[in-house]
């Protein structure tokens, strides 16, 4: 096409050079809506100290943000 060739954005690749569209690396993913220049994102990994409350009627649970969003 027209213009410099740009790299790959994060956890992506091509197979060619000059490709238009870069695909996901295997355990990485882009969203239907997202285009095609955005970086491809995974599941985050487990929630961090996980508590458990539980009392006569309910159980509550608490937990830190995951290590990796």
């Amino acid at each position: 096409g027209e213009g410099p060739c740009s790299p790959c954005p994060p956890n992506s690749r091509t197979t060619s050079g000059a490709a238009m569209v870069c695909t996901c690396r295997n355990g990485f993913f882009r969203a239907d809506t997202d285009p095609a220049d955005s970086a491809c994102t995974s599941i985050p990994s487990a929630p961090r100290n996980v508590i458990s409350n539980v009392n006569e009627t309910s159980l509550g649970l608490e937990w830190s943000e995951p290590q990796d969003t």
